[in-house]
């Protein structure tokens, strides 16, 4: 039911900002800017921007299912760590300038997704600990 709930919302959303586009004359602005600002040409423009829009539908969609069937903290952490990992696939694959404010948001980034994890790695260290005392304690009964 999740699941479907996030599909409904996405779709509508989709739909949503479609009628926004037409409304307001977006989609022209996007076949100047595919002819005219895009350096590889109209084509791999609409390419990327419909990648982008189905990437990031999957993205939300793995999102809520990770919210569905463990927490919405790890849904959280996990989505941190996309951020992160978004900021640096632009300065890789289209040459953004890795300036000071994108430096400080992507170790924020990262330092929170590490903390996450290390906290999960002591959290288990912990249980195991807990299970081998359990196990002891019983032989010894």
């Amino acid at each position: 039911m999740v699941v479907e709930m996030q599909m409904v919302m996405e779709l509508s959303a989709t739909i949503l900002a479609t009628l926004g586009m037409i409304i307001d004359g977006g989609f022209p602005e996007m076949k100047k800017e595919g002819k005219n600002v895009f350096d590889l040409g109209e084509k791999a423009y609409w390419l990327t921007v419909m990648f982008n829009v189905v990437t990031w539908q999957f993205c939300f969609m793995g999102t809520a299912g990770m919210v569905f069937l463990t927490s919405s903290l790890t849904g959280g952490v996990c989505m941190t760590a996309l951020m992160a990992v978004n900021v640096l696939g632009g300065v890789i694959v289209y040459g953004d300038n890795f300036g000071g404010i994108k430096v400080v948001s992507t170790l924020l980034c990262i330092w929170g997704f590490s903390s996450y994890l290390y906290g999960m790695y002591m959290k288990m260290k912990e249980e195991e600990k807990k299970k081998k005392e359990g196990s002891i304690e019983i032989e010894e009964q």
